[in-house]
Order: C-alpha cells, then sequence, then structure tokens
C-alpha cells in the first residue's frame, strides 16, 4: 500500500507499527482528536548541510577583553552604587509615605531585639547585653552594604545554638579562653570567611542547601533550642552534657532533677507561656484585623519580670536565676583574640553558610513579593563587613530572623531605614536603660525564647509535602532532623549537606529516558507512555534524553537503550551469525536519539557512545542524533563523533528530518529487496 505524500512530497506517517493505516495505538483508548493542518514547506535538512547553509560559526570568547569589555563600561557611579547599594535605593526614597512605615516597623522590630537579643545571647553561651550588641553594631554595616529591604537583623536562633556549642567547647574550665573571647572570635572568622566567599562569587553555592534541608535543619534545631531552655524554665542546673546526643541526656538529667525543680521558677515560666501562646494564637490574629503594630507582649514581660524581680527580691528570697551583671553605655572597640582562630576554624565554615544560606533564603521571599532583587554575592559582603566589624563590639555572628522579618514587613517596614530606626532605639536601651534589667529573672526569657520556636517546630507538618516532592527530598528531610535531634547541629548539617548533594548526584544517573510517538499529519513527537493515538514508525525507534550525558551516567544510558530496543547486544550478535538467521519483517532498522534537552556531555561518554554506536551497527541497527545543542554539536564534532574522517553517527536539527531520512533508506531497502527477488523468480 503507498504512502500518501504532502505538498513538499514528503512521505505522510499514517502508518502504525503493524504497518495498517491506523490512527491509534494497539489498546489505544481514545479515538484520535482532530488536528487542524497547518502545512510548513521546507527542506529537510542534516545538521552540517543546516550548519553551511547558514554558516554557523562559534563565537570567540577571551577572557581578558571580556574582563576589559566590563571593566570599560563599569564608571564611577556604576562602582559606588554597586559597593554600597543604599546610594542606589536611597535617592529614590519617597520620605512622606516610606518613612512612616519605616518608623512605625523599626520601633517594633527594636522592641523585639531587646527581650530576643538577651535571650539568644543565653543560648550562645554569651553575655545577655552581648544580643543588644549583635543586633546593634553590625546591623549598621548592613544598613550600608545589604540589598534586602525587609530583612531583620540580628540575632538567629539557629545562629545563637551554633555559637553556642562552639563557645562551650573552646571555653570554661580548662581552658585559657573566656566565653566572651571565643564568640568575638568566632564573629571574625565568620566575617572573614564570607568575605572571602563573596571575593570567589560563591553567593549561589549555598543553593546547594536544598528546601528539605533547610526545613529539616531549621526543625530540629527548634528542638534544640527549646530542650536548652528547659532548665531554666524547671530551675535546675545540669552538668556538662558534651557535644553529642545532647538532647538525650539533657532529658535524662532533666528526669532525675524534677524533684529538684523550683516551684516559683516554674510557676512564673508557666504564667509566661500562657501568656504567650494566648497572645500569638488568639490576641494577635484578632487584632492584626484592626491594627498591622502587634502587641509588645515579649517587652511587657520582661520589664514585668523585673519589676517583680525587684519587689519580691526573687533571687534572695527563692532562688531565682537572674540574669545578672549588664553593663550600661557602648563597649569600646577591642580587637578579638586571634589566637583561638586555628581551634575554630572548621566549626565558622559552618556558622558562615549557615547565617548567609538563612540571610538569603528570607530576602529571596520578600524580594519576590515586593517585586524587587538582592544580590548574591553583595549580601556575602554586608554579612561579612557587618561580622568582622561586630567583633570589635562584643557581638556574635548576626543573621536574619524570620519572625521579626515578619513583624517587620507587616509592620509597614519599606527599606532598611527600619534597621536604622530599630538601631537608634537600641542605642538608647544600652545608654540609659540597660543596667535595669539585671534583677530578671532567666526563666521568663527562656519562656519568650521556648515559645518562639513554635513557628520553627510547626515546619515538621512539612515533611508529607516532601515526601509527594520526591523521595530523596523525604530521605533528606527526616534524616537531617533526626541527625541534629539525636547526634549534634553540625552533624545533622553535614548528613543533609551530603544528602542534598547526592541526590543531584542521583537524579543525574536515572536521566529522563521515554520513546517517543508521531502526532499524525505533524512534525510533532510526544512521549507515548503518555499520550494516546501516536503513531510508531515501522522500522523506527524514536528515543528522548533529557539531563547530562557524562562518565557516571554512561553505563545506565547504554542499557536504557537496549531495554528501549529490546535486545541483548552480545546475544543478538551471535544469533545473527548464524546461518539460518532471518531478520524479522518488524525489526528496527533505525535508531533516532533525541538530544533536544541534552545538557552537556563529557569526552568519556562519547568514547563510550563511539562503541555502542559500532556494536549497534553488527545488529543492522543504524544511530541518527536529532536536536544537538551547539555545546553538544560542538563537543561531539572535536571529539571525532561526527565529521571527521570515521563520522560515526548522522545529526539532524529535529527528530521529523532524522524521520524523513530513515523512512527514505527503508524504502531503498525494500526496493532493493523487490528487485531482487523479482530478478531470482525471473
Amino acid at each position: 500500500m503507498p504512502h500518501s505524500r504532502n505538498s513538499n512530497g514528503v512521505a505522510n506517517p499514517a502508518y502504525s507499527r503493524d504497518g495498517n493505516e491506523t490512527p491509534e495505538r494497539a489498546g489505544g483508548r481514545r479515538s484520535r482528536p482532530k488536528i487542524s493542518q497547518v502545512i510548513v514547506t521546507r527542506p529537510h535538512y542534516q545538521q552540517e548541510d543546516l550548519n553551511n547553509a547558514f554558516n554557523y560559526f562559534k563565537p570567540k570568547s577571551s577572557f581578558y577583553q571580556d574582563a576589559m569589555e566590563s571593566m570599560r563600561e563599569m564608571d564611577t557611579k556604576t562602582c559606588v552604587t554597586g559597593l554600597f547599594p543604599i546610594f542606589k535605593w536611597l535617592p529614590e526614597y519617597s520620605f512622606p509615605s516610606d518613612f512612616i512605615g519605616d518608623l512605625i516597623s523599626g520601633l517594633t522590630v527594636g522592641v523585639m531585639h531587646i527581650p530576643q537579643g538577651m535571650g539568644y545571647a543565653l543560648i550562645a553561651n554569651m553575655p545577655p547585653i552581648t544580643g543588644i550588641y549583635t543586633a546593634f553594631f553590625p546591623v549598621l554595616i548592613y544598613f550600608l552594604l545589604g540589598t534586602s529591604r525587609h530583612n531583620s537583623m540580628g540575632t538567629l536562633a539557629v545562629v545563637s545554638i551554633m555559637t553556642g556549642k562552639v563557645v562551650y567547647n573552646h571555653s570554661g574550665e580548662g581552658s585559657n579562653y573566656s566565653n566572651l573571647e571565643v564568640g568575638t572570635a568566632l564573629c571574625f572568622l565568620v566575617g572573614i570567611i564570607q568575605l572571602v566567599m563573596c571575593l570567589l562569587r560563591m553567593g549561589a553555592a549555598s543553593f546547594l542547601l536544598s528546601e528539605a534541608l533547610v526545613s529539616g535543619f531549621t526543625t530540629g534545631a527548634a528542638v534544640y533550642v527549646f530542650t536548652s531552655q528547659m532548665k531554666d524554665i524547671l530551675g535546675v542546673t545540669l552538668p556538662p552534657l558534651g557535644s553529642r546526643f545532647e538532647i538525650v541526656y539533657t532529658y535524662y538529667e532533666l528526669g532525675k532533677r524534677i524533684p529538684d525543680t523550683n516551684l516559683v521558677n516554674l510557676g512564673m515560666a508557666s504564667v509566661a507561656i500562657i501568656i504567650l501562646l494566648i497572645n500569638n494564637e488568639i490576641i494577635k490574629p484578632r487584632l492584626a484585623k484592626l491594627c498591622v503594630i502587634p502587641i509588645p507582649i515579649q517587652l511587657i514581660l520582661v520589664v514585668s519580670g523585673t519589676l517583680l524581680s525587684i519587689q519580691f527580691n526573687l533571687k534572695e528570697n527563692y532562688g531565682l536565676k537572674v540574669v545578672g551583671s549588664i553593663p550600661q553605655g557602648l563597649p569600646a572597640p577591642k580587637l578579638p583574640n586571634f589566637d583561638i582562630i586555628p581551634e575554630i576554624l572548621t566549626e565558622s565554615i559552618t556558622v558562615a553558610i549557615v547565617g548567609y544560606t538563612v540571610s538569603v533564603s528570607l530576602g529571596i521571599i520578600f524580594a519576590k513579593k515586593e517585586h524587587y532583587e538582592i544580590g548574591f554575592n553583595q549580601e556575602l559582603l554586608a554579612l561579612g563587613a557587618g561580622n568582622v566589624f561586630g567583633s570589635f563590639f562584643s557581638c556574635y555572628p548576626f543573621a536574619a530572623s524570620l519572625s521579626r522579618a515578619a513583624i517587620q514587613y507587616l509592620a509597614g517596614g519599606k527599606t532598611q531605614i527600619t534597621g536604622l530606626v530599630s538601631c537608634s532605639l537600641l542605642a538608647v536601651v544600652l545608654l540609659f536603660v540597660a543596667s535595669f534589667f539585671q534583677p530578671l529573672p532567666r526563666c521568663i526569657l527562656a519562656s519568650i525564647i521556648a515559645v518562639s520556636v513554635q513557628g520553627l517546630l510547626m515546619q515538621s507538618r512539612d515533611l508529607p509535602k516532601f515526601w509527594r516532592q520526591g523521595f530523596f527530598d523525604g530521605v533528606t528531610w527526616i534524616l537531617t532532623f533526626l541527625s541534629v535531634v539525636f547526634i549534634s547541629i553540625d552533624v545533622g548539617l553535614l548528613v543533609g549537606f551530603v544528602l542534598s548533594v547526592s541526590s543531584i548526584f542521583f537524579r543525574a544517573l536515572k536521566p529522563y529516558m521515554c520513546q517517543m510517538g508521531n502526532v499524525p499529519n505533524s512534525d510533532v513527537y510526544l512521549d507515548i507512555t503518555r499520550y494516546e493515538g501516536l503513531i510508531e514508525h515501522r522500522g523506527i525507534k524514536i528515543i528522548h534524553y533529557s539531563g547530562g550525558l557524562h562518565f557516571a551516567s554512561r553505563a545506565v544510558f547504554k542499557n536504557n537503550i537496549c531495554q528501549f530496543l529490546n535486545i541483548n547486544l552480545a546475544e543478538e550478535t551471535k544469533r545473527r551469525k548464524a546461518p539460518d538467521f532471518v531478520a524479522a519483517d518488524d525489526a528496527i532498522k533505525f535508531l533516532i536519539l533525541d538530544f533536544t534537552a541534552l545538557s552537556y556531555i563529557d569526552p568519556s561518554a562519547i568514547s563510550t557512545f563511539k562503541t555502542f554506536v559500532k556494536e549497534l551497527e553488527v545488529v543492522d541497527v543504524q544511530t541518527l542524533l536529532a536536536g544537538c545543542s551547539p555545546l553538544v554539536f560542538e563537543k561531539m564534532k572535536k571529539c571525532n563523533f561526527i565529521g571527521g574522517e570515521e563520522h560515526y553517527v548522522r545529526t539532524y536539527p529535529t527528530i521529523h528530518d532524522a524521520v524523513h531520512y530513515a523512512q527514505k533508506q527503508l524504502r531503498l531497502r525494500a526496493g532493493v529487496v523487490s528487485q531482487m527477488i523479482e530478478e531470482v523468480r525471473l
């Protein structure tokens, strides 16, 4: 039965795999949809012919020329605004409208900094006042260099925990360093690491930390934060517990000391927790409908707790632990102790990456909402410079806080002026009010911190979402969380990072491959496992490959192709050498590989590919390539896979061009065979 042809003389692909004129696949459940035909007339190209017809050339690039060109394009204004983003957004600042929102949100966030700063400093094993320092000095630098308009910079629970582990491991009894010396040295080293990352343009490298890793890690860290406050809530003292399995040991020791619980301490903490929960769950949602400014409930509790402690002398009469000595005024600049830097180098890298990743992740969220962009490397510069500067003023590493950033955004914050306003408020507190908080019971701060991680703990509800997204995401979340909770924070982060990177590797080993079928009366080819009514051309197998083809995935690629062809190359070669071998009428003669989604191919994969093509030719299967990108085409040509003397395969710009060539060859072969049979018969 002859093929029908269109106006261009091209064979119309109206034959199914069994040779019958039918628009449906065998076993199809739906009839072929009606398709309006738009006939495009063009010649059929081989890739080399197309390249010659349109003068294909490889653009020349020179690192020196590109660098000089980019330098010529930069003027003084561009350099200044690039280094100091404040000179870019400040001239566009709308003073009457924007400043009102910045003022209100700045005062609101500044009030939050006071209790959170002191509380998180205790988690970091630092003097309480250093938490307020950390919310003041580094934030001034971020105001000048930062690009996120809505991040609330200062103390962060996760970074405070990690700082506390470093301080605990390198200070105290048997050490030559105080807690403050370790914390400030860590702050300096974290800043230097972030500045080096900025110079190396490693801003986007932090996104190797997947969303599942960050969620599992921060949820586990929230459990750690909550657990670390239990001793102050109960009013008991715990012995040193080491750096591994600390949460397990903490609850074990707490269980043994339940009889020693200070009931007054527990009562005050319980009342504070109940008040905070009522505010968060009942009052705040209703008040948000009427006013964007939340009740400063944390500051109210801190002030009330301080007044109660003064009135009833809680430390002397009831044995409550209080914050203790808080120096009033701004600290004098002092160099960090550089002797400890070699000992904390490895731990500092982890703190630097986590602080940057959390800050940039939050910055991206708000930037998308408000339709502006943040600079990844500029954020590294701002964080690094802020940490180095803060290390001279008794600070520990700073980062962005989700809870404060959300309040800052909802309160109407527009720009980094919000941070300047909050710093101004904190300056007043440091100069005139700080010593007032000396009698504050630590159980009040512990209660505030325990409730503040409620949102992070609720991230556990995201686990089903990650399972739906993929097996690797679910496993990464669970193992990261369990490692943080049951081993330690640094081990948990390492486990999560290894799993995230491994998931990229394993996904690369299992690229998306499918067999393609032709949409009738068109040059469109689709996945036959996802569409019905497609045509599979007799003697031709079309395989789509998506991803990279390299030394790690070449074996998987070869095995999958053999599965699609339903052949075992070794056995098929032996079978064809048998004297009684007769090829089946429906045997595959042409393998067309759709490489439109092939992103990269390396020389080792090309070497394997060459051998594979020769093995297929032995079993009478010719390989054709379609849709190679210029980078892939150039790499294959450089490795003599296409062009050159050997010329292993033909390449075509589209699948349809390759199909046209294959069908033409099959018709020629069929004509030659028919002629030979006719000659033998005559």
